[in-house]
């Protein structure tokens, strides 16, 4: 990634010749005239522009305005022209040249910008690095990419100095750590509550601390209330949930009930137990961001990681450690800062003063999961550890709703009828005046137990752990977005042999700079181990976040998979992590490889410094990169997007002069095949590990000692599986499905008979 040494001038800027040049303008020109938007030149004007670029070897100022000026107007007018194109059944000449000539200008427009983009942040990073600066390839690739604001590239130069040389205040030595991946954390965090009990029982109470996204689990829950019982000290913050719409003005809140009642249930039980919900509006200053932090602290110990606390979190890909020394002490430090940021705080505070003022006019639904947690806090809420039941039907619905003395209709005003073709059709569920109200009740319900002097001089009351080395490991915490930021690119710089990246969320800012590590070792004549594995899950818009990350590095020649996770249920598994593991060291922790993960939510991560002289330390690095081998060669798919959609684009547009534009267009398509693909091959196993569980007497035995030794129910039912027909085998089978044949022929470009 940069610059090449032998440039183009574009503006003020010098650009690499291999992206933008005369060759490419005059490409990008010709036939521009045709395009009809406001502002336009005529396609002699565009000639002679093309002409002056050739002769200068420069774009100048003047022409460059004018070519971003119609750029900008062409990506209106290219959804305008696809549209009627469409509309005239793909027949009309006249409109489908003009979507060519628009297509091939708009696309040209976008490597000025990419080009214009990594020679200003090379600009900043040059003018920001000291003479011994190291990965300025690196950094210029990740500012060239992210929303990064050029007054926080110099603190994060200096972050990232400071890991370099050992100095940096976020670096910890003589820690004990162990590390935690896939199924191995839920049992670690059910292990360390366990302990807690135990130890409070025999008359040594540890002080619990909990701060989660989601705190939900009847399991988990049930146990901070068992530990505040049994006399531990407990603490905890959560983030409150969203009142504010994922896009337009629908907006949906299965998700706060949920968070607010185990709030209540904790309250309520008789022990020194304490509750906090994060103020998002007051200290992020925006309702639609998050508190997305994921830490357990019981005693000396405190588990970092990147799995929530919710009831379907056990059986997600994952990575975490538990520490135990000085960097477990700064942990539980930002842990008390953030309670004490949210003491007192209002409703407004919270969820934002707009949003509420709004809320009874506004648009809200819900989903069934969400009503029921409604309708449970209203009639109780139920005791921590209560799994609350499910309902698939509006009649299910509303035979839950009079098992907890409620009526449905008091909640939104559907008919049954009505109700029933929204569940058949995915749909939430508009909450009535009466349901609005009631959920503010319970609202202010939490507030009120937050703002208590009772609960606010418990919260005021956090005892740390002494901190004291314990360990060889060194690990640097990365708290605010600076530090995240800087502690990520330097541990991809310390690289040497391998760098393999599970990613929930993998995007081209944090691809981009994958990619400069690849090109910084090939100039010393090295090579690197570069894989990525991006989850194949769908949001809520229907696309993915990992498109464009991935179809970056699938162009820069950087080998990359999507999930394919076994299930045991209809439940769908994730790659959750946000883990960069390398020979040297392993990034983990809460934080997405997205610009909002980065820069703007309320995260925290690790990075753990692998120990060469320390035999368990490198034993903690070989399985931590078994457990990603394995997610690769079973648990991913490879497919080429490029060369698929090539294949595709060849039998219709073979020719044309948008031909590559069309290619690039059709990746998405592909990534919606490979993907509802995937979700088939997904949907599949879970029949075949029903069916291998079912056709063994002792299965469910093995199930449920696994369940007790704090393994989540899915985990505990993959590994019976995989350990009654051994584990080639399982994966085997599973390969042998004919949902995998048709990914297999989707990464052929095969043709659908």
């Amino acid at each position: 990634m940069g610059i090449s040494s032998v440039n183009f001038s574009l503006g003020n800027y010098q650009v690499d010749r291999n992206s933008v040049n005369p060759a490419m303008i005059r490409n990008m020109t010709n036939g521009a005239g045709n395009i009809k938007v406001e502002n336009n030149i005529s396609q002699d004007e565009w000639d002679a522009l093309a002409d002056r670029v050739e002769l200068s070897d420069a774009v100048s100022k003047e022409d460059l305005t004018t070519i971003q000026n119609v750029g900008t107007a062409c990506l209106k007018r290219r959804r305008e022209l696809q549209k009627a194109y469409k509309e005239s059944g793909y027949q009309d000449q006249e409109i489908k040249a003009e979507l060519a000539d628009c297509r091939v200008f708009r696309a040209g427009t976008d490597k000025i910008r990419e080009s214009l983009a990594l020679s200003q942040a090379q600009t900043a990073v040059e003018a920001a690095a000291g003479a011994d600066f190291g990965p300025t390839s690196l950094v210029t690739a990740y500012c060239a990419y992210s929303d990064i604001q050029k007054s926080s590239i110099e603190p994060m130069m200096e972050n990232i100095q400071g890991l370099r040389d050992g100095t940096s205040p976020n670096l910890y030595q003589g820690n004990e750590v162990k590390a935690f991946h896939g199924d191995q954390i839920w049992p670690e965090m059910n292990g360390m509550l366990d302990d807690a009990i135990s130890q409070a029982k025999a008359g040594n109470p540890q002080e619990v601390d909990a701060q989660y996204y989601e705190l939900t689990s009847p399991e988990i829950v049930g146990k901070l209330a068992k530990a505040g019982e049994a006399g531990c000290k407990v603490r905890v913050n959560v983030d409150p949930g969203r009142l504010v719409a994922f896009s337009g003005d629908h907006v949906v809140i299965d998700e706060v009930p949920d968070k607010l009642r185990a709030l209540i249930q904790l309250s309520q039980v008789d022990g020194d137990v304490a509750v906090s919900t994060y103020p998002i509006e007051k200290q992020l200053k925006n309702p639609a961001n998050l508190m997305h932090r994921k830490g357990l602290r019981v005693g000396e110990k405190f588990l970092l990681s990147g799995m929530n606390a919710n009831a379907g979190s056990g059986e997600n890909i994952d990575a975490g450690y538990t520490i135990e020394g000085p960097a477990a002490k700064r942990l539980a430090q930002n842990f008390q800062r953030d309670v004490n940021n949210s003491i007192g705080a209002t409703n407004e505070e919270v969820y934002g003063t707009k949003a509420l003022e709004g809320f009874m006019d506004g648009d809200i639904n819900m989903g069934t999961r969400g009503l029921i947690s409604l309708m449970d806090c209203v009639s109780g809420p139920s005791s921590p550890d209560t799994v609350l039941p499910k309902a698939k039907t509006a009649q299910e619905l509303a035979d839950v709703a009079a098992s907890m003395g409620q009526n449905l209709s008091d909640y939104t005003d559907c008919t049954m009828e009505e109700l029933t073709a929204k569940l058949n059709r995915g749909e939430d569920i508009p909450l009535s005046k009466g349901g609005k109200e009631r959920f503010l009740g319970v609202m202010q319900r939490t507030l009120d137990i937050t703002r208590s002097p009772e609960n606010v001089e418990k919260l005021q009351d956090i005892d740390l752990p002494k901190g004291d080395p314990k360990g060889t490991s060194a690990v640097a915490l990365a708290d605010v977005p600076n530090e995240r930021r800087a502690t990520m690119i330097q541990a991809i710089q310390d690289a040497e042999e391998f760098i393999y990246v599970p990613a929930f969320v993998m995007t081209k800012s944090i691809a981009a700079v994958l990619v400069a590590k690849r090109d910084e070792m090939a100039a010393q004549g090295k090579d690197i181990d570069i894989r990525v594995v991006a989850d194949s899950g769908i949001y809520p818009d229907g696309g993915t976040p990992n498109s464009t990350g991935i179809e970056f590095l699938e162009d820069h020649g950087i080998d990359v998979h999507w999930t394919l996770l076994p299930r045991s249920s209809g439940h769908d598994r994730k790659v959750h992590a946000k883990e960069i593991l390398t020979d040297k060291g392993e990034f983990f922790g809460s934080t997405n490889f997205s610009n909002k993960g980065m820069g703007v939510n309320w995260e925290h991560s690790g990075y753990v410094q692998f120990n060469p002289d320390d035999p368990d330390s490198m034993a903690q690095r070989d399985s931590a990169k078994e457990h990603f081998l394995n997610l690769w060669d079973n648990e991913s798919f490879g497919i080429d997007t490029k060369e698929v959609s090539t294949k595709r684009t060849e039998r219709f547009a073979k020719g044309a002069k948008d031909f590559d534009v069309q290619v690039e267009d059709g990746r998405t398509g592909v990534i919606r095949d490979t993907i509802r693909g995937i979700q088939g091959y997904e949907k599949a196993s879970a029949q075949y590990v029903d069916k291998v569980i079912s056709s063994a007497p002792k299965a469910q035995d093995r199930i449920a000692e696994l369940v007790g030794q704090g393994y989540d129910e899915g985990s505990a039912t993959l590994i019976t599986a995989k350990e009654l027909v051994g584990t080639d085998k399982f994966y085997s089978d599973l390969h042998s499905m004919p949902e995998y044949k048709s990914l297999q022929d989707i990464a052929d470009a095969k043709q659908k008979k």
